[in-house]
């Protein structure tokens, strides 16, 4: 029996013991069907895999209560001081330390620390006394009142709070303060995993609060979030599909169906699970550079919570669990991107499901999503995901083996500047993406992607854009948080500027082998190419979780040097690459 450490405070919180004997695990009313055991050993691969790096969380944060910082995760601003503010994000590490001390996990030597107690308190004052007075909180500037770090940090600080079972005004006061700012405010660009976030932190306020304005106002949250759910399935993450965030957003669901009994959005969450068990390859890896925004992020413990009713869920889960077994998911392990992903490790350890819906029968060959702009195909030897979003992107597995990943053309022209087919926009004219998904079903299986490329966005930080940056947000820019949001969104990440080359890429699958024909153009007559590749690991566009390790890094390059001077003789090159299939 795992033990946990008393409080006098009871948080209505379902873990080990509530699944033995509570309702919620069970598969719902009308849902009822023979379940199957799962195998026990892997359970604790959850545990291990959140534990050794513990020492990691608990090296950043600051322990002296001496000290203004007390409490803070921010080792760039409490310990370098390479930083003139304390980034919120950071501050999720509170509920990983108060789940240390409450649970006594396989292994986990700081069960019952009082420092961990203490730690986790310090964690979650410092995050109320660093924001700003109406609730709201920095991320990657200063004044930026970023929505994105206030329901991260929210939705974990509160639930700290809840399992350490505090009794304390102050914070009930800081977290009705940022649930009000929540409510009253939005940000530029869909990010569905925000707004999920967002309804879960509410909930979790309405619960500790006992005041039904922030249950209502999470309700509002989930209502517009599944109006930007797509058909398919997926959730909107900047313009497109991105698995590995929907991963997030069906962990909300999932938590938030759980908490309360909501059966209302029952039909919503399992087409997002179903679409998201597309994206799950056959090592158990998951997601990666075919998504709008190219992330592997996998959250386990909302698949853990639909396991006992959801087959796909429970694939999802048991494909993680043999990723982590052989070492093949993601690895987020930079100070800022391993604190997100901890406490939920611990979560689905805690809620890990002893049964599982039976798997389904087969996965269809050919399984197309238009509206994404995706592909996948699936054959008893090998896996193919294909994004017409993103140029002709895609992964390719043979004999339960990552075989490719190509990210795209990368080309550098003569004057130096880098041109990629990879930018996504399932909007596209040029690769029409519908109509290259839908003849994925063609009787010959293949089909082609027309797409020019983009000049690669790719503007770093100086000290001078520094100097201008910090100047304006402490004068004008701290009253038009949207505004400056919405310039640096642009420059960073939806700026699109056609460069003069053309890629056409065909795909055919045909006697056991995948064909890839890829047809290079240059329009412009004085246009001149430098170097070029396909790239394997490459994202163009900024998106924080991206360029962690995962095994496709391994990938060489395709060096397409030898083809260098025919293009610019010719204007044009064909390359084939051919691969099991």
């Amino acid at each position: 029996m795992l033990r946990r450490i008393p409080e006098a405070f009871s948080p209505p919180i379902t873990h080990e013991e509530a699944w033995l004997c509570g309702p919620h695990f069970a598969p719902r009313r009308g849902r009822r069907t023979r379940l199957l055991p799962r195998d026990a050993t892997l359970r604790t691969r959850y545990a291990q895999a959140a534990l050794t790096q513990v020492p990691h969380l608990l090296g950043l944060i600051d322990r002296n209560p001496y000290r203004a910082t007390y409490g803070c995760l921010d080792r760039q601003y409490w310990h370098y001081r390479t930083s003139d503010f304390p980034s919120e994000m950071y501050q999720e590490g509170a509920l990983t330390l108060a789940l240390l001390y409450r649970w006594d996990l396989p292994g986990n030597r700081w069960f019952g620390e009082p420092r961990l107690r203490e730690w986790a308190v310090a964690a979650i004052r410092f995050a109320a006394r660093s924001s700003h007075p109406d609730g709201s909180c920095d991320d990657y500037y200063p004044f930026e009142r970023a929505l994105g770090a206030a329901v991260f940090s929210l939705q974990a600080t509160v639930q700290a709070y809840r399992v350490l079972g505090l009794q304390d005004a102050s914070l009930l006061d800081w977290f009705e303060r940022r649930a009000a700012w929540i409510v009253r405010h939005d940000e530029s660009g869909r990010l569905s995993n925000h707004h999920a976030l967002a309804a879960l932190g509410l909930l979790r306020v309405a619960q500790v609060t006992g005041d039904s304005r922030w249950r209502e106002a999470a309700d509002r949250r989930i209502s517009c979030l599944l109006a930007w759910q797509s058909p398919e399935g997926w959730f909107e993450e900047y313009g497109g599909a991105d698995p590995g965030y929907q991963s997030v957003t069906i962990d909300c669901l999932a938590k938030y169906r759980r908490e309360t009994g909501a059966d209302w959005f029952d039909e919503a969450l399992h087409r997002a699970v179903e679409f998201s068990r597309a994206c799950l390859h056959p090592d158990g890896s998951y997601a990666g550079p075919y998504g709008s925004r190219g992330t592997h992020h996998f959250y386990p413990h909302g698949c853990e919570l639909l396991a006992a009713e959801n087959a796909s869920a429970a694939d999802l889960a048991d494909g993680f669990l043999q990723a982590v077994g052989e070492g093949r998911q993601a690895w987020f392990d930079d100070d800022r991107l391993f604190i997100h992903r901890l406490a939920n490790l611990i979560e689905a350890h805690l809620d890990w499901s002893p049964t599982r819906a039976p798997a389904q029968a087969s996965q269809p060959t050919w399984q197309s999503f238009p509206q994404a702009g995706l592909a996948v195909r699936h054959t008893h030897d090998a896996h193919t995901v294909i994004s017409a979003a993103r140029g002709g992107v895609f992964q390719h597995f043979a004999a339960g083996k990552l075989a490719a990943s190509d990210t795209g053309l990368v080309v550098e022209l003569e004057d130096r500047r880098v041109a990629v087919s990879q930018l996504h926009d399932r909007n596209s004219s040029d690769s029409n993406p519908i109509a290259a998904t839908a003849a994925a079903h063609s009787a010959d299986g293949s089909f082609e992607i027309v797409r020019p490329l983009h000049y690669a966005p790719s503007e770093q930080m100086t000290p001078w854009k520094l100097v201008l940056l910090r100047g304006f947000m402490l004068t004008v820019g701290r009253f038009g948080r949207s505004f400056v949001r919405k310039l640096l969104q642009r420059r960073l990440i939806t700026r699109r500027q056609v460069a003069p080359i053309q890629l056409m890429r065909r795909f055919e699958f045909r006697r056991g082998l995948l064909r890839v024909i890829d047809t290079i153009q240059l329009h412009a007559p004085r246009a001149r190419v430098r170097r070029m590749s396909f790239g394997t690991d490459h994202e163009s566009t900024y998106v924080a979780a991206t360029g962690v390790y995962q095994d496709a890094a391994l990938l060489p390059w395709h060096d397409l040097s030898s083809y260098v001077e025919r293009l610019n003789a010719e204007r044009v090159v064909t390359v084939v690459r051919e691969f099991p299939a």
